[in-house]
């Protein structure tokens, strides 16, 4: 019979993908904000940058929140340790 710490093991790396995951995508509806918003930075960049940047946020985030656990633990422990 397997005891509590085994069973929240997998658990707990899904949940520190997860997290990662909405770390990430964070930043990059941070950075389309930022570029569509502060207007140094949108006198810079082409008007679709912060729109794109935002959408690539967007979709990370929905991973990190939908995506099946089994596949979010695998890419975030990869991504987290800079291995693709």
């Amino acid at each position: 019979m397997a005891t509590q710490s085994e069973l929240s093991r997998p658990a707990a790396a899904t949940r520190r993908a997860r997290y990662f995951f909405y770390a990430l995508g964070g930043g990059f509806v941070a950075l389309g904000f930022a570029l569509e918003m502060a207007p140094p930075l949108a006198a810079l960049v082409p008007a679709v940058a912060g729109r794109v940047s935002a959408g690539i946020g967007a979709i990370i985030l929905s991973f990190g929140r939908f995506g099946p656990d089994g596949l979010v633990a695998h890419w975030g422990a990869r991504l987290a340790r800079g291995r693709l």
